[in-house]
């Protein structure tokens, strides 16, 4: 009993050893992530809790760089100690969505909030929020750009046998449109057109026709609701020609989009190019064959008759030149041509496929108005977001349920299928990995949706990484630094281009920088090479290779995060220190992955961790074995295979709710909410957990399977979706055709068991026979065979030959 007790000690003491331990492992941890910096910018950036002291009087034996409590306690001023800047966070403008009014339809709001002020601290990460719905009516602005050369002319005559049907199309699309009408052929230079005086004038004089000379774009129409008018200018159009099968598309299409005032785009409308052509396009490096070299300057040329008057200057724009002018115009373009050159504008649409549709055309483009119909709903099926990160150091990735109804958050920035009154939840998780210098400085983000871009979400960010010291000038301490070098939050920093513990070495004196290379050799190291063989060494200071740091460049970088992919899991969980992860509190791991919170562990409307069944494990349950050996299950070891699943009957009344039409989207029990949807026939996710309902319905009994996916304790919503349903008629006459066919079933069984004993018997009577007559055969065989003992029962008696018999015959 003693040794037993001894030994339950040693390791109780063990184990607080080993926990004390742990402890002060990363309270030095900690030390270490602040004492290492000597400059307040990196110091207030390296972790939470560092402090910078700016005091100049303060010692210099002691790190500048240090927790409050140790900055006092050496003697650091309170008011010349350096914190980090104050969070801020503040939704400047939240309008709520609204559709198109007939009074004011400029005040449509599709994307909530519209702006946001956020600061952000250098590996952090803050989630914005918005929401999306395309507005209902939404304005169209619908350009006609129609190839009118020689082989178009049926095609012209078709769009304006369309007088009457063109009207009701676009009014199913939208009440608020306007029509545009543009048409392009040639540049009117050789080798594109015949130089011969006559066919200059009259390119169609081959075929014994009038027609106007050759000309690459000419704008005939702005945009107008008034369909008359444009049937009337399309009607009035005249056609033209040129020598070859390619024709000024793109020239016509910089113009179309680039002449915004002479068109009438609306800056709060959905702009859509039509363009109707059988023919290919010239691109860049064409226009030089008849002498039009210079680049194209993506600029409007139309002179006062509207027609694109440097042609034959400006070379023909290049794919890439059209993307930029699509994206910054926002403008969509239905490439409507025929099928035999349908695959060149396929390969194009790959080119331009954000902002571009390619349908087949009918010879006589008897099909346009289907055409733009099926065109305009794939373009406004389509929802993208993208933003103007990409020049500053602030990176923005996006998540979005694309407006299912209880869908999951998947990272995306493109939807598909979107409708009118749909709702797409956005998360933009916006992040700043390191700091590009250390000052104070800001950078505005805008988020749009790439088709539209009037509506947008601005995000005016702060980025922390400065002191409020930067600009320190006291000139009574001034004196205390060298000539090299200036004050700087409390200590002397050198001017560029000099460097060392005086700011007495210029970086570009190669023998000034030689004599302070020992200081580039980590102390205390047996045969320890300048800046650890990962950095270069300049007057004294090691300037690290990439993947490198710390004063001697010995430290590598820290693992990161599985979740967030992020070193240290961010700012918010740790923080790098020589190689080694820092943790907070709350969080623990190499790479400080797992947190010690029991929230997410904890089921909605339960107070147990793990409903009492399992431990709380890095935020997810270990679930313990249960009676007979089966183990508990589910997200919150909730379930087992013989008991009833709490969950599922907490959530039957919302379910049961849901079916009979009787509540809202949101069902609250206790303190829950439950979320309820329909997804018939959707396979259920791995990490969603099924549960079954059965009711009756007009007298049929139906079994619903539902599921729910694990929601922890501090989610204030439960998901659930109904993804079966199946039902069954249990009638009189089906309870009486189950009885007839289970005592048919009966008779069956016992006629083929009579059948089996009989025909066993018989069987085996006809086995017996066959021995018995086998038997006989045998003994007849011997019966034939002489017996000496055998004695005949039959005597035979004979006459004497010479006995007269002639006389008894008588």
């Amino acid at each position: 009993m003693f040794f037993r007790f001894s030994v339950i000690r040693e390791l109780c003491i063990i184990s607080i050893v080993g926990y004390v331990s742990g402890q002060v492992q990363q309270q030095i941890l900690n030390k270490l992530a602040c004492i290492e910096h000597e400059e307040c910018g990196p110091c207030l950036s390296a972790a939470a809790h560092c402090r910078w002291c700016a005091d100049p009087y303060y010692s210099s034996s002691v790190p500048r760089c240090n927790d409050d409590e140790t900055l006092v306690a050496d003697g650091c001023a309170q008011n010349m100690i350096q914190r980090p800047y104050m969070s801020i966070w503040d939704v400047v403008q939240n309008h709520t969505l609204q559709d198109i009014s007939p009074d004011s339809p400029e005040a449509v709001v599709q994307i909530q909030p519209q702006k946001i002020s956020f600061s952000l601290k250098p590996r952090e990460t803050k989630i914005i929020k918005f929401s999306y719905r395309p507005a209902k009516n939404y304005p169209l602005d619908l350009y006609y750009l129609m190839d009118l050369t020689w082989s178009m002319k049926d095609d012209k005559e078709t769009l304006v046998s369309l007088r009457d049907d063109l009207p009701i199309l676009l009014k199913n699309l939208t009440d608020n449109f306007r029509l545009g009408f543009g048409s392009f052929a040639e540049k009117p230079i050789m080798p594109f057109i015949s130089v011969d005086p006559r066919r200059l004038e009259n390119p169609c004089a081959v075929e014994e026709e009038a027609c106007e000379a050759t000309y690459s774009y000419k704008h005939h129409l702005s945009l107008t609701n008034q369909v008359n008018e444009f049937i009337e200018k399309v009607n009035r159009s005249s056609v033209t020609a040129n020598l070859d099968n390619a024709e000024a598309q793109l020239d016509a299409l910089v113009q179309a989009i680039t002449c915004d005032e002479q068109v009438g785009w609306s800056p709060h409308s959905r702009k859509i190019v039509i363009l109707l052509s059988d023919g290919l396009m010239h691109t860049a490096g064409d226009g030089k064959l008849g002498g039009a070299s210079m680049k194209n300057d993506e600029e409007c040329h139309l002179d006062k008759n509207g027609y694109y008057s440097v042609a034959g200057i400006y070379d023909y724009p290049s794919i890439a030149q059209v993307y930029r002018l699509l994206d910054k115009y926002k403008v969509n373009v239905i490439f409507a041509v025929t099928e035999d050159v349908k695959s060149h504008y396929d390969s194009l649409h790959e080119l331009l496929r954000d902002y571009t549709y390619v349908a087949k055309l009918e010879r006589d483009s008897s099909n346009i108005l289907k055409l733009v119909k099926l065109g305009y709903e794939d373009i406004v099926s389509v929802v993208n977001f993208e933003d103007d990160s990409v020049a500053g150091p602030v990176k923005v990735k996006y998540l979005t349920d694309c407006g299912v109804k209880g869908g999951s958050i998947d990272e995306a920035t493109r939807c598909t299928g979107v409708k009118y009154g749909m709702t797409l939840n956005y998360e933009a998780h916006v992040s700043l990995e390191s700091c590009p210098e250390y000052k104070k400085s800001k950078q505005t983000i805008t988020i749009s949706e790439s088709q539209l871009g009037q509506d947008s979400l601005t995000l005016e960010v702060e980025i922390q990484c400065g002191c409020d010291c930067e600009g320190d000038s006291q000139q009574g301490i001034l004196l205390r630094c060298s000539p090299n070098s200036h004050l700087v939050c409390g200590v002397c920093r050198c001017n560029k281009g000099w460097s060392g513990p005086k700011c007495d070495c210029s970086i570009e004196d190669e023998a000034a920088s030689a004599a302070l290379s020992s200081q580039c050799r980590e102390p205390n190291v047996t045969r320890a090479i300048l800046c650890s063989g990962f950095g270069e060494c300049v007057c004294g200071q090691c300037e690290c290779d990439a993947g490198s740091n710390g004063r001697y460049c010995q430290c590598k970088a820290c693992p990161k995060s599985r979740v967030n992919n992020v070193e240290c899991g961010g700012i918010e969980r740790g923080v790098c220190v020589c190689g080694e992860c820092a943790c907070v509190n709350g969080w623990s791991g190499d790479s400080c992955d797992c947190t010690e919170s029991t929230d997410t562990c904890v089921a909605p409307g339960s107070d147990d961790v793990c409903s009492g069944h399992g431990e709380c494990v890095c935020g997810q349950c270990k679930c313990f074995k249960a009676d007979q050996g089966t183990a508990y299950s589910g997200a919150f070891c909730e379930t087992c295979a013989n008991c009833v699943n709490p969950l599922c009957a907490n959530a039957e009344p919302c379910i049961l709710c849901h079916l009979n039409s009787s509540c809202t989207d949101i069902c609250t029990i206790g303190n829950v909410n439950y979320t309820v949807s329909e997804r018939m026939n959707e396979a259920p996710n791995i990490n969603d957990t099924t549960c079954i309902l059965r009711q009756e319905e007009n007298s049929l009994n139906c079994e619903y399977r539902y599921t729910y996916r694990a929601a922890g304790k501090s989610m204030i919503a439960m998901e659930m979706v109904i993804i079966a349903k199946e039902c069954t008629q249990p009638t009189s006459a089906m309870i009486m055709t189950n009885a007839l066919i289970i005592m048919m079933c009966v008779i069956a069984i016992g006629v083929i068991i009579i059948l089996g004993v009989k025909s066993a018997q018989v069987v085996s009577d006809r086995r017996a026979y066959a021995k018995f007559m086998q038997e006989a055969q045998e003994s007849r065989k011997n019966m034939q065979e002489l017996n000496p003992l055998y004695k005949s029962p039959i005597s035979e008696f004979r006459l004497p030959e010479s006995y007269p018999r002639d006389r008894h015959d008588l």
